[in-house]
């Protein structure tokens, strides 16, 4: 059965002596592993296919539960990406975080459309950390584990200050608070409020400095790492940055 399909390739790995397995996310059938045959030789066309980040309409050949490309349609490149570190390292966080944490054939439109537009974001040149951030909190709502910025998670109340709580997995104030439970500082609680849904069009309007931008990012890594797996793209983002 032949199908067509939007996606973005977020890997590509090594497969005999000339293929490759493309890790393709798409709209309509969610994360699915295709086989590109012949993609290495020198002549091959669809090289770009493989390509990490490409977004294009895939046709593919569907034999049980197994994909085989057959062409495609570039739609983008991103290749801007690859010319910035931090930019390409915020890509990377958004490919790792589909990666690990949505289901093989799942399809999810919105997480799919969230995606497309984080990478167009930073195509565009915005902030990579403003976009990560902005992805980052989306991305928790999407998967039903949202960061609730406006109340501990225990008691239901609105406190002066809140901390991180790994243990019950959220924002917790003075009196719900363990000792080990990390401080989440007024500056980087009001960043990760204003960027919340957001327009990533609008994120070059907010006013802050790198030190927040690393902390609110930070606040991301030890709650998705606790809920899931460490994100190491996101930790080495946070390092370059």
């Amino acid at each position: 059965m032949e199908l067509t399909t939007k996606a973005v390739a977020l890997r590509a790995t090594d497969y005999k002596e000339n293929d490759k397995y493309v890790l393709l996310y798409s709209l309509e059938y969610g994360k699915i592993s295709v086989l590109a045959r012949g993609i290495r030789k020198g002549s091959a066309k669809l090289r770009f296919a493989v390509d990490q980040f490409c977004f294009g309409q895939y046709e593919l050949v569907q034999t049980g539960d197994r994909f085989t490309l057959k062409t495609c349609e570039q739609l983008e490149s991103f290749y801007s990406l690859r010319e910035d570190i931090l930019a390409y390292y915020a890509a990377c966080v958004i490919a790792e975080s589909i990666i690990n944490y949505t289901e093989e054939g799942q399809s999810e439109p919105p997480v799919f459309v969230e995606t497309l537009r984080a990478l167009q974001s930073l195509s565009c040149g915005t902030d990579p950390l403003r976009v990560t951030l902005r992805f980052m909190l989306k991305f928790f709502e999407l998967n039903g584990i949202k960061l609730d910025l406006n109340k501990c998670i225990v008691c239901g109340n609105s406190g002066k200050r809140y901390f991180l709580s790994l243990q019950k997995g959220g924002l917790v104030c003075d009196n719900c608070r363990e000792t080990d439970d990390k401080t989440v500082t007024a500056r980087t609680l009001a960043l990760c409020k204003m960027v919340d849904g957001i327009d990533y069009e609008r994120l070059v309007n907010i006013n802050t400095s790198t030190d927040v931008l690393k902390e609110s990012l930070t606040l991301c890594y030890r709650y998705i790492s606790n809920s899931y797996f460490p994100l190491k793209c996101l930790l080495e983002l946070i390092k370059l940055a």
